[in-house]
C-alpha cells in the first residue's frame, strides 16, 4: 500500500507544479460559480412568479430539482470537457517522455501503478468538486436551505461519475503515447456514454433497454435528485473497475510482447 501512496503523491506533485492545474482550476471555480449563481436566480424568479400568479403550474418547484440537480448536471457536463485534459497525461505522456519505462523498473506491479495513478487523478477530482459544497452554505444567507441528504446524494453521484470518467481517460491513455489522441478519443467515447441513454429514445426495446442501463447520465441524475439507489452505486463502480482492469491488461500486453 506505501507503494500505491508513492505513486500518488508522485503524481499529485506533478499536478500542483504544473501552471496548466491552476489555469483549469481557475477556469474550473468561475464556471461552476457562474452556473450556481445562474440556476439560484433563475429558482428565485420562478418562485416569484407563481407565488404572485397562483394560476401558473410549475412542475417540481423546489431546491433540491429546481437548483440542485441543475447545478450537478452542469458540473457534469464540465468534467465531460476536462477530465480527458486530465487523464491524457497519466500514461501518454509518460509513455513519450521516456518515465514509464523507468517507473516500471522499479519494484512496483503494474495493479500498484494502475491504483496510484487513478487515486492521484481522483484527488484532483475532490479538490476540483467538493469546494463547491461551499456554494450551498452561502445561499443559506438568502434563505435558501438545502436538504442534506439531497447534498450528499448529489455529490456522491457526481463524486462517481467524476471518478467513472478518469478510468475510462486512463484506459485510453494507456493505449498510446499521443497526448491529443489520448484526450480527444476518451472525449468521444465519453460522449457516447453520456449520449446512450438519449439513443435509447429512438432504439428497439432491448436495445433501448441496454443503452438505458449503459447510461451514465441516467444513473447520475437520480442521484443529482436525491433518489439514491444501490443499483446506480453499483453501476458505477463495476465501470470503474471494469476500465481499470482494461488499463491493467494493457500494462501487460507490454511483458507479453518482450
Amino acid at each position: 500500500m506505501f507503494k500505491v501512496f508513492a505513486i500518488t503523491s508522485r503524481d499529485l506533485a506533478s499536478w500542483f507544479q504544473a501552471v496548466s492545474f491552476y489555469f483549469l482550476a481557475t477556469l474550473f471555480f468561475v464556471l461552476t460559480g457562474y452556473f450556481f449563481w445562474s440556476d439560484l436566480s433563475y429558482f428565485s424568479l420562478v418562485s416569484f412568479r407563481v407565488a404572485t400568479n397562483p394560476e401558473l403550474q410549475v412542475k417540481s418547484l423546489n431546491l433540491t430539482e429546481g437548483v440542485l440537480s441543475v447545478f450537478l448536471q452542469n458540473i457534469a457536463v464540465v468534467l465531460l470537457l476536462l477530465t480527458p485534459l486530465f487523464t491524457m497525461r497519466s500514461f501518454a505522456e509518460e509513455k513519450r517522455g521516456g518515465t514509464l519505462e523507468l517507473l516500471f523498473t522499479y519494484p512496483v506491479s503494474d495493479v500498484q501503478i494502475v491504483w496510484g495513478k487513478f487515486l492521484s487523478l481522483v484527488g484532483i477530482l475532490a479538490v476540483f468538486i467538493f469546494p463547491t459544497t461551499v456554494y450551498f452554505f452561502l445561499a443559506q444567507v438568502v434563505g435558501a436551505k438545502f436538504e442534506w441528504a439531497s447534498l450528499a446524494s448529489g455529490y456522491l453521484g457526481l463524486f462517481l461519475l467524476g471518478a467513472s470518467f478518469i478510468s475510462l481517460g486512463m484506459f485510453v491513455s494507456s493505449l498510446t503515447e499521443h497526448q491529443a489522441a489520448s484526450a480527444g478519443i476518451g472525449f468521444v467515447i465519453l460522449l457516447l456514454f453520456w449520449m446512450a441513454g438519449w439513443m435509447s429514445e429512438w432504439a428497439g426495446p432491448a436495445l433501448g433497454r441496454v443503452l438505458r442501463e449503459c447510461s451514465l447520465m441516467g444513473h447520475f441524475a437520480d442521484l443529482t435528485r436525491g433518489v439514491f439507489d444501490t443499483k446506480d452505486i453499483a453501476f458505477f463502480l463495476a465501470f470503474i473497475l471494469f476500465f481499470l482492469f482494461a488499463t491493467l491488461l494493457t500494462l501487460e500486453i507490454r511483458s507479453w510482447r518482450k
